[in-house]
């Protein structure tokens, strides 16, 4: 498909009381899995990084189809950080995504890209919101224009989107807790939190 995905990898961690970009995953890192999922189905990554910014830059670099994006203000939150991305936008369409999502199959990628609109797709997993979004890279950038809102979930709501229903619990199964990370290593397939 050719079409974005900003991968937002820039926060602190705080929840997890270490860095969970790097924690490992299968045969790397949860970051390292959230990139090579998104690339099976996506033609242009755009990875925005934040804290520890250096050794991410170094780890991914040399990434063909994968723009490195500093956001200096990372520590105001991800809204910040898509806003960083737009920079690196080259497609009329883009998934919106977290590092922390290690389980996203193609499956999702090609569901949402298959009703795609000029608009946003919000997908939902059991009536809770997930990701990636997918939304016009001109949408993107409208809302984002616009009066800052508290995450871009509240500001792509103010343009034309769509709700959709997804099967797949992959969605909502961030990893955010030390809990988190022991149920995935765990295996367990279910929503952690609402």
């Amino acid at each position: 498909m050719q079409v974005d995905c900003i991968i937002t990898a820039a926060g602190l961690s705080s929840r997890m009381g270490q860095w969970k970009m790097m924690l490992p995953w299968q045969d790397g890192t949860i970051l390292d899995a959230s990139i090579k999922n998104a690339r099976r189905s996506c033609s242009h990554i755009i990875l925005v990084t934040g804290f520890r910014h250096p050794e991410l830059a170094a780890r991914y670099s040399s990434v063909p189809d994968l723009a490195l994006i500093y956001n200096p203000d990372f520590r105001q939150g991800l809204y910040s950080s898509v806003r960083a991305g737009i920079q690196a936008l080259r497609h009329e369409y883009c998934f919106i995504t977290h590092g922390d999502l290690p389980c996203l199959d193609d499956d999702v990628f090609n569901d949402l890209w298959q009703q795609r609109f000029d608009g946003t797709l919000m997908p939902y997993y059991a009536g809770v919101p997930g990701h990636p979004i997918l939304t016009s890279s001109d949408n993107l950038r409208r809302c984002l224009r616009g009066t800052r809102h508290s995450s871009v979930r509240q500001c792509l709501l103010t343009g034309p989107y769509h709700q959709l229903a997804l099967n797949n619990p992959a969605i909502v199964l961030d990893i955010d807790t030390p809990e988190d990370f022991t149920r995935l290593n765990n295996g367990e397939n279910k929503i952690w939190r609402k």
